[in-house]
């Protein structure tokens, strides 16, 4: 198991040095800072639009720096020709890929925890205290981030990497929307297209799942149960993307 560990060390290594993440890091530092401009509402108001920036800030720029880090990390290596020596040596494909996944999650954990550290001490200033469902809903979001992370590695294993990022970024929009979608279609009397839109609503994977924002703004308790749930639903797309992702890394030519 220390072939992906040292992958993970060096793609680790290498995505901290890409300029691109360092830059989308900054944007959503300087969104989450943003929030400061509510300062004209109640306190009550201005807390809850602080946490609902704040924390979609945290998802939507932590969500294009995994999707541009994942496409990175195996389009680089053929790009410099490394992957080729990488290969030539007892390296199973497999290690190679969960290795790249694992930098990928150091990446996206480094990240992460830079604006969500950011986020809390601004909260600590506004209201000099940080409720628990603050730390529940960034919980969330990183697994949200894992799961995104792991299907745009997946798909960069046999596409191209504009495809890959139109794909992810779509499927990311998708995934919020899909559970709207589908109660809608519900309602609808064509047998198929509720057919289809059942197919699709288990398919795709439900990123609203991961979205409690807007009770943490209200202050809406949220049961560690759900959190429990929610991130075994993730972890377990997480296990399927890998999986789909390490099938079609061995069958492509190299």
């Amino acid at each position: 198991m220390y072939k992906p560990l040292i992958i993970a060390k060096n793609s680790f290594k290498e995505l901290l040095r890409k300029k691109g993440l360092q830059v989308l890091l900054v944007f959503g530092l300087v969104l989450i800072g943003s929030s400061q401009l509510f300062s004209f509402l109640t306190p009550g108001e201005e807390i809850k639009m602080i946490k609902d920036v704040g924390l979609s800030a945290i998802e939507f720029f932590g969500a294009l720096i995994v999707i541009f880090g994942a496409i990175g990390a195996i389009s680089s290596e053929i790009e410099k020709k490394t992957l080729y020596t990488l290969l030539a040596k007892p390296l199973r494909r497999r290690d190679f890929v969960i290795g790249k996944f694992l930098g990928i999650s150091l990446t996206t954990l480094l990240n992460f925890l830079v604006m969500a550290i950011f986020f809390i001490g601004l909260l600590l200033f506004k209201e000099h205290t940080v409720g628990l469902g603050v730390f529940k809903a960034l919980i969330l979001i990183f697994f949200e981030l894992l799961l995104i992370g792991a299907i745009a590695l997946a798909v960069s294993t046999f596409a191209s990497s504009a495809f890959t990022v139109i794909f992810s970024i779509f499927l990311y929009l998708v995934g919020h929307l899909i559970a709207y979608g589908h109660s809608i279609m519900e309602q609808t009397k064509n047998t198929l297209l509720r057919a289809l839109s059942t197919a699709f609503y288990r398919i795709i994977p439900n990123f609203e799942n991961f979205n409690i924002r807007d009770k943490v703004a209200v202050d809406v308790f949220v049961k560690w149960s759900y959190l429990a749930k929610t991130i075994s639903y993730g972890l377990i797309y997480v296990a399927v993307a890998l999986l789909i992702g390490i099938y079609f890394f061995q069958k492509r030519e190299i």
